[in-house]
């Protein structure tokens, strides 16, 4: 799932790279709009960096972890019924 519009984990100076103020920003902006979550963008093996979100907790129904590079697509998988995050 793409959206062209949506900013990306990975490398580009213009978008957001773990560590930087814009992943922090975005970082706070996702856990005031899904408070089941816990998040952080990471280096994730060769695939490189992803936004992961994870259930705080993990025994609750829904979904449970997010591994993404596509902030748009995450935003799609904790809104849906399955991932029972809705945002505010």
């Amino acid at each position: 799932m793409t959206n062209d519009g949506a900013r990306a984990c990975p490398g580009a100076p213009a978008q957001i790279t773990p560590g930087s103020l814009d992943a922090a920003d975005e970082i706070d902006r996702l856990t005031a709009a899904y408070p089941a979550f816990r998040f952080r963008c990471q280096m994730i093996g060769r695939h490189g960096t992803r936004w992961v979100a994870e259930r705080r907790i993990g025994l609750h129904p829904g979904l449970h972890t997010v591994i993404t590079d596509d902030l748009a697509e995450l935003h799609a998988a904790l809104a849906s019924e399955k991932g029972t995050g809705h945002a505010r």
